[in-house]
């Protein structure tokens, strides 16, 4: 296990997972962008620019649940749907500086494959 293998290969995995998911990206819990990957057909819908700066929002917006966790339990995932994409934030629990930032495109259903297909992958890389 370890950071070793939170990188541009683990979100090759991810994007292998379905044909649905568009992007792939780790962040930190400080924003700095570890890897980032697009599937193959993707022309990005925000330059790097504004990538990291929805990455930033991102973090900020996970890092205010946190402060419920002690009532409601660790935020396990959040999905935001969008009219043109489906965004999902990720926690890599394990490893609690870093994020799974998720893209899928419209028709697809983040929520089952992120709980049987993503979190089993992330499961399987930190055991």
């Amino acid at each position: 296990g370890g950071h070793k293998n939170m990188s541009s290969e683990f979100c090759k995995l991810v994007l292998d997972l379905d044909p649905g998911i568009r992007f792939a990206g780790i962040v930190e819990t400080n924003g700095t962008i570890v890897a980032a990957e697009y599937r193959k057909d993707i022309v990005p819908l925000l330059d790097r620019s504004t990538l990291e700066i929805s990455i930033l929002q991102s973090v900020i917006r996970f890092a205010t649940r946190e402060i419920l966790e002690s009532e409601l339990g660790k935020a396990l995932y959040s999905i935001t749907t969008y009219e043109k994409v489906k965004r999902a934030t990720i926690p890599i629990h394990g490893d609690e500086q870093r994020l799974l930032l998720v893209s899928f495109d419209t028709t697809a259903r983040p929520g089952p494959i992120i709980r049987k297909k993503i979190m089993p992958l992330i499961e399987e890389r930190l055991s």
